[in-house]
């Protein structure tokens, strides 16, 4: 019920509620691990690069700019990696059901987001106008009707669609679900999630048999629906809803970012003391985690993520697990493609899912 629950809890918008959900996770997981314990030796290959990020983790606190903000940060991260042994620790059984959770959920968010599409709009609106708010991006949404419902901005939603959307490919839940996430998806008209979904497709397609032609077909339709939200963008007389303009706003965000890791490159400025003139984020996770946590977080971070893909592609070799090996697979790929545009990595309403979905993909069936 936790997990069901995450995506409706924004860190940004309700932080005390998050807080305590937070601690209600961190317990109820840790009860969980120490009942049932993680396989030594499905973990004991990760050791290396988990006792180096963790090692980065207290580096960043110890040197932090501000160490109390940072030790309140660093929670996330060690919640993520006892997510990760959560799933790590589940059998199949448990595992399928986890999954349908996910799915289950974002159904929920799903709806969510059709509501706000046809009725939410009208009432953002009357708040808006009442507390005469002028935020040209809060208007944007407005007057574009892009979907972000429950979290704060279209490109979260979008981000966390379509990490989950590769979950609903299995065959049993493809009619159910794959139709109303893909709908709300095109609601959020974030070109970031859309590109990190078309990548998700063909990282599915080479695994699921190659690419053939009703599966090229495909791709180049749902690539025409990327550039129809482009074109719809570049239409746009208003200069801060043009793509060059948000283009231009990341580069500059990565710059200023790159000036921070010149600045801090082996310890970084701490975790959550990263903040820019006019962002809280990098929109470059990588760029961001780097300038947080220093050389030694960023590096550690890619290692663990490489031994967790490459553990992954072991379970390939079950029929029974390969199906749904590929969509958490893929499912993990879309979240990193679209945090090379954006920030879900650092919002624990999506990346707590993003953690569990990685110890998934590296269970085994032998933990029974």
């Amino acid at each position: 019920m936790l997990i069901f629950i995450r995506p409706f809890i924004s860190s940004l918008a309700f932080p005390y509620i998050d807080f305590i959900y937070s601690f209600l996770l961190l317990s109820s997981l840790i009860l969980w691990l120490v009942r049932k314990g993680v396989p030594s030796k499905d973990i004991t290959f990760l050791r290396f690069p988990l006792i180096l990020f963790i090692s980065a983790i207290f580096v960043s606190v110890f040197f932090s700019q501000a160490p109390l903000r940072s030790i309140e940060n660093s929670v996330n991260l060690l919640m993520g990696l006892i997510l990760l042994a959560f799933g790590l620790s589940m059998v199949p059984e448990e595992k399928e059901k986890v999954i349908l959770w996910m799915v289950v959920s974002s159904l929920f968010v799903s709806v969510l987001a059709f509501y706000q599409y046809a009725f939410g709009f009208k009432h953002l609106l009357d708040y808006v106008s009442k507390n005469k708010i002028s935020d040209p991006f809060i208007l944007e949404y407005i007057e574009r009707k892009r979907a972000f419902l429950p979290f704060v901005t279209p490109n979260v939603l979008g981000g966390y669609l379509a990490m989950v959307l590769p979950l609903t490919w299995k065959k049993k839940r493809r009619i159910l679900f794959i139709a109303p996430l893909a709908i709300a998806l095109l609601l959020t008209k974030s070109l970031s999630a859309l590109l990190s979904i078309f990548i998700g497709m063909l990282i599915y397609f080479y695994f699921e048999g190659g690419l053939g032609k009703k599966k090229i077909i495909f791709l180049s339709s749902f690539g025409i629906i990327i550039l129809l939200v482009l074109m719809a963008r570049i239409a746009t007389q208003k200069e801060h809803l043009h793509p060059v303009f948000s283009t231009v706003m990341r580069l500059n965000y990565w710059h200023d970012t790159l000036k921070i890791i010149k600045a801090f490159p082996w310890t970084g400025v701490g975790l959550g003391n990263f903040d820019l003139t006019y962002s809280r984020y990098a929109h470059n996770s990588y760029l961001q985690i780097w300038a947080e946590m220093g050389i030694l977080g960023i590096l550690s971070f890619l290692w663990l993520i490489i031994y967790v893909f490459k553990s992954a592609l072991t379970n390939l070799s079950n029929p029974d697990e390969r199906n749904s090996t590929i969509g958490l697979m893929t499912a993990g790929f879309v979240f990193l493609a679209h945090n090379f545009l954006d920030f879900t990595f650092f919002l624990p309403e999506v990346s707590t899912l993003w953690w569990l979905i990685l110890g998934l993909m590296i269970s085994k069936k032998q933990t029974l």
